[in-house]
């Protein structure tokens, strides 16, 4: 009898089990259903709106700060082909895109610039947060100021997408080494503000650099323009620390 009773226990609780898939009828999916809700099933205003979110607040890094920490923004172009198609466009043009460049080797962007797709220059091309930031350490050397030099050639060659626009940003190593002595300066900042300046005025020199002319370049003066305001936020910072 036990056994009896230990049996139709087993069966009835598997048929518990069971009945919380089984007894639920079956409904074809409907967009108006909370339980069958799905991200695809949102009007494309809507879906707009969250793709326009995501890539104006996204910062994509090349190469990646620790790929392998921290969750990858990306992750609506791997969710299906849709969604890759639809927001692919949107981050490239409105995303903040970060490219380190260290030793003053620009050859990876010049790679880069060379595989695009058309579809992806297309949107590059109206994103306004295209940046390049420099590793700085040291005065170039002269192997480091030809491979600036190149940068500048490549960008003033025609066959070059001149309609991506780039930013310039420094971004200063731990070890520094300045143009004088470590004793000479008055503090940290003073120190990486003469080790800009140097850097501009060795940017500067290049105009000169081609046939002993005048060498105009619209990305050298980009260049100069931008890591001069770096220069100018040092002195402003130091100001502040010296009045303090």
């Amino acid at each position: 009898m036990f056994r009896k009773l230990r049996t139709a226990s087993q069966q009835w609780a598997t048929k518990r089990r069971d009945s919380l898939i089984s007894t639920r009828p079956t409904q074809t999916p409907n967009n108006n259903n909370p339980t069958s809700a799905s991200f695809l099933g949102l009007p494309p205003e809507i879906r707009n709106q969250i793709y326009h979110h995501l890539a104006s607040t996204t910062t994509l890094t090349l190469p990646p700060v620790r790929p392998r920490k921290g969750p990858q923004p990306i992750g609506l172009l791997l969710a299906c082909k849709q969604t890759h198609a639809e927001f692919r466009a949107l981050l490239l043009s409105q995303a903040n895109l970060l490219v380190w460049i260290s030793g003053f080797d620009f050859s990876g962007v010049v790679r880069m610039l060379r595989v695009l797709p058309p579809k992806d220059r297309e949107a590059l091309q109206i994103n306004p947060h295209l940046c390049l930031s420099i590793f700085l350490s040291h005065v170039p050397s002269r192997e480091e100021r030809r491979a600036l030099l190149d940068w500048l050639l490549v960008r003033e060659d025609t066959h070059s997408d001149e309609t991506l626009v780039f930013r310039y940003d420094v971004h200063f190593n731990v070890r520094l080494r300045p143009p004088r002595p470590p004793s000479r300066y008055v503090n940290g900042y003073h120190m990486r503000r003469e080790l800009l300046q140097t850097l501009i005025w060795r940017l500067e020199q290049m105009k000169y650099a081609v046939s002993g002319q005048v060498f105009v370049n619209l990305e050298l003066v980009r260049m100069v323009e931008d890591l001069q305001a770096c220069a100018d936020v040092l002195k402003e910072v130091m100001d502040d620390f010296a009045a303090g």
